[in-house]
């Protein structure tokens, strides 16, 4: 297993620990996302340094924000080029616990409208 868990107070904290992140790292990661179907995610993909199954991961993350969820990733600045843009793709561990801030308290104003 390359993904360390962390749990954290109001989301995990999942850390990729490979150079290169491909297919098996999709499985794993789509294999945690359904162990874990009501947490809110950062992805932390800092150690990769290649890509492969870009589409498949974006794919898994676009599903979990369909369904009201965080799920952030975390890559290189230099390697964000290879994401679609209208993700939550992030260079810094801290950026994506501001974005997650971000998308926390539209959550909770949606769910305020709500009432």
């Amino acid at each position: 297993m390359s993904f360390k868990l962390e749990r954290k107070p109001q989301f995990i904290h999942l850390r990729w620990g490979a150079d290169t992140f491909g297919p098996e790292g999709v499985t794993e990661f789509q294999s945690l996302v359904q162990k874990h179907p009501d947490d809110h995610l950062l992805v932390n993909l800092l150690a990769a340094e290649e890509f492969d199954g870009i589409e498949e991961l974006q794919d898994l993350q676009a599903e979990r924000m369909d369904q009201m969820f965080s799920c952030i990733l975390i890559v290189r600045e230099s390697l964000l080029h290879l994401f679609d843009e209208d993700l939550a793709v992030v260079p810094t561990v801290l950026e994506a616990e501001d974005y997650f801030g971000m998308e926390d308290m539209q959550r909770q104003l949606l769910d305020g409208d709500a009432e």
